[in-house]
């Protein structure tokens, strides 16, 4: 009983702080005539390809401070490249309210979500695994990269509510 008690405890506290969960994957927009685009997308599992067709996306890029939205990915980031080689996951989703953390592999596994104020807001696992390959007016690929645990559902964050 006592060793129930011991182990049931921190799951229950972790249960009441995370409540919903969402998926991140990293895309690829490949067009008609060649070329490809890539983003990063959430979701809430694993999508349908009317899902994928109709996605809010998040592109790359060096800066999402202040009103720069999108994702800063340091390390192994490409659409093929293995989770593990991500040293550094910033991810800025919206202002208003912020959602706004940041992901350090040197701080441990799984991932603390740290805000802009250096509250851990959920935690995120590597979680690959799950792959999509939809047709559209080319192809549209996806490779999960993480699973976050949080208060935060993904239609939350996609609307920015």
């Amino acid at each position: 009983m006592k060793f129930s008690s011991f182990i049931l405890a921190p799951l229950a506290a972790l249960t009441q702080v995370c409540t919903a969960n969402f998926d991140i994957y990293r895309t690829e927009d490949t067009g008609v005539v060649g070329g490809s685009s890539y983003a990063w997308a959430i979701s809430a599992a694993e999508p349908s390809c009317n899902e994928v067709r109709n996605q809010r996306t998040w592109y790359s890029t060096s800066n999402v401070s202040g009103n720069r939205l999108g994702i800063n990915c340091v390390g192994s980031c490409a659409f093929e490249d293995n989770v593990s080689g991500i040293s550094r996951f910033e991810m800025h989703f919206s202002n208003n309210p912020l959602f706004h953390w940041t992901l350090y592999r040197d701080r441990g596994h799984p991932y603390k979500m740290y805000g802009l104020d250096g509250k851990v807001y959920g935690e995120c696992i590597m979680f690959p695994g799950h792959s999509y390959v939809c047709p559209s007016l080319g192809t549209l690929s996806g490779r999960r990269k993480f699973r976050c645990l949080t208060q935060f559902t993904a239609a939350q964050i996609i609307a920015g509510r």
